[in-house]
């Protein structure tokens, strides 16, 4: 008879196991919310945009004349210093001016020996007026020559060395050819003088103005160190983005401190301030929540039961909003509420106590 209780009893066991495993795989992970202590600040808006560095002068090198080149020593893309040898030329016709130049110098010598002579000779009757001066136009002659010698030799350069510290953009000389005046042997970019070149779109281009503040945060940092700016130019030509398909118009900003490490073609992206620095309770928009035609926010108590609060506030261009009622100092808000919170529910919040706090390299607006 106790064999007859004995598969019952087990599989009571067994299903009584595996409803106490389901209920604990349905437990859902507790949600934390972040939450902020409502204070007095000040802020303006702002909008993102992205770009890229461009030399501001870009050196072109000639020569003075046709000449064979002999060696390259540089490639495109690389970067040169300042008096840093780039080109070596054939040295043959260097060679046979710098020969018929010493040849003219000696014929000159002794022209002016035989002149110095004909003179004496010419004094005493012994030499004729037109010796003297058929030799005075000779010595006049090999000078001409010797000045001719010498500038040709002066265009006729051994080398070439970097006229400033820089980026070669763009390289023509190529190895036992011979270049001419009219086009250059290389492009340098000056990276002592670069600009910074952003794209605006369209719909924004009615707050941007000149001499306006931004922050520039290039991409070589990872967007983590800013650096000041202004704007310096701003395009009055429309053209498609070279990123996205959208209408930008093309803003020319100057950095107000120099940026290591940045050459041309860098990308970088921007936060351009809009007006000036308004005072209130600013807080994130996304702890903004919209229903029956009114926003709202969630406050919280120290213990994390909630609070629906009805609001007014003003649009900051950007992440931020200035709360004008509605919202006193003080007060705890969730900055990231869900629509499905309710007023006297108790959750979880972790409160930041510096919601304005932007460090260098996350946002921070220059004075």
């Amino acid at each position: 008879m106790k064999k007859q209780y004995l598969i019952p009893t087990i599989l009571t066991i067994a299903l009584g196991l595996t409803a106490c495993g389901t209920k604990a795989s349905n437990t859902q992970p507790e949600t934390t919310y972040n939450a902020q202590r409502a204070k007095l600040d000040k802020g303006s808006g702002f909008i993102d945009v992205d770009g890229s560095v461009e030399a501001n002068d870009t050196k072109k090198v000639f020569v003075d004349k046709k000449l064979k080149v002999k060696n390259v020593l540089i490639q495109e893309g690389d970067f040169v210093e300042k008096g840093q040898l780039l080109i070596t030329f054939d040295e043959t016709e260097r060679n046979n001016i710098k020969r018929n130049l010493e040849k003219e110098e000696i014929n000159l010598s002794k022209l002016k020996r035989n002149y110095s002579v004909e003179k004496e000779l010419n004094k005493i009757g012994g030499s004729s007026n037109n010796s003297v001066k058929e030799l005075a136009e000779e010595i006049r002659t090999s000078e001409i020559s010797i000045d001719y010698y010498k500038e040709d030799l002066d265009k006729t350069a051994e080398k070439i060395e970097s006229p400033v510290s820089g980026t070669v953009t763009t390289l023509y000389a190529q190895e036992n050819y011979s270049v001419n005046t009219d086009d250059p042997l290389l492009e340098l970019a000056d990276l002592s003088d670069i600009k910074i070149i952003l794209e605006v779109p369209e719909y924004e281009v009615k707050d941007i103005k000149l001499d306006q503040k931004l922050i520039i945060k290039p991409e070589v940092f990872e967007k983590k160190v800013s650096y000041p700016g202004i704007i310096t130019k701003i395009s009055r030509v429309s053209q498609v983005s070279k990123t996205t398909s959208e209408n930008v118009l093309q803003v020319e900003v100057k950095p107000i401190e120099s940026i290591p490490h940045i050459v041309p073609g860098f990308k970088v992206s921007a936060r351009i301030f809009l007006g000036e620095d308004e005072p209130g309770i600013i807080i994130p928009s996304t702890s903004l929540l919209f229903d029956n035609n009114e926003y709202y926010v969630y406050t919280s108590d120290e213990t994390g039961k909630i609070q629906k609060k009805i609001v007014e506030f003003k649009d900051l261009k950007g992440d931020n909003v200035i709360i004008t009622k509605g919202l006193n100092t003080g007060e705890i808000f969730l900055t990231n509420p869900r629509e499905s919170l309710t007023s006297g529910e108790k959750v979880t919040i972790a409160i930041s106590e510096t919601p304005g706090e932007s460090p260098k390299g996350k946002g921070k607006r220059p004075q």
